[in-house]
């Protein structure tokens, strides 16, 4: 198997992996899941809608100049070069939507009901939400940022009372911003 295919398979099997270990957490802590999937039109119309806010935050941070921002840019340049730089739209569809659904699984789905059954609901979104953060902090900056944007899925699950709206959000955010990356390092230079 070649190393393009290897990554892809890696990367798609990790993030599928998270979805189950999220079911398999959500049984364990008597989380009903079949309850947040509500897959209608209107849910993944939500979904494409909450994606807005954060594609208006990737082109804010595409053209900040702050030292932090630039330096996690350039982080996220080379992960992308290293692993992602040949793979194909198809590959970068199925990744991201593997993203969305094992992720929000894992985390809206599993953990943040669970402990929504100990702690008010807010408190919850902020604690999964900093898990959220944690998991995907490849600098300070990123942590943040990753934290806010865990809080505004969290946000999304309690608000609609289902998980397609954030899944959806999650995957064709990762999408775009996966393309967007993609091509600038394709063409050499820095965001």
């Amino acid at each position: 198997m070649d190393p393009k295919t290897r990554i892809f398979f890696t990367a798609t099997l990790f993030e599928c992996g998270l979805g189950f270990l999220g079911v398999a957490l959500a049984w364990m802590g008597g989380v009903e899941l079949r309850s947040q999937l509500d897959i209608s039109q209107g849910a993944v119309l939500r979904g494409v809608v909450a994606c807005v806010p954060m594609l208006l935050l990737l082109v804010v941070l595409m053209r900040s100049r702050w030292a932090p921002v630039v330096e996690m840019r350039q982080q996220i340049e080379s992960l992308v070069r290293e692993l992602f730089a040949r793979s194909n739209y198809f590959e970068l569809a199925v990744i991201s939507a593997s993203a969305g659904v094992g992720e929000e699984v894992l985390f809206r789905g599993a953990l943040q009901p669970w402990l929504s059954q100990y702690t008010p609901a807010a408190l919850a979104v902020v604690i999964v939400s900093l898990l959220f953060g944690l998991v995907h902090a490849m600098s300070p900056t990123y942590f943040l940022i990753a934290t806010v944007v865990g809080g505004y899925f969290g946000w999304l699950a309690l608000a609609y009372g289902d998980l397609v709206a954030p899944m959806v959000a999650h995957g064709v955010y990762d999408f775009v911003a996966l393309v967007v990356v993609q091509r600038k390092v394709g063409k050499g230079c820095l965001m």
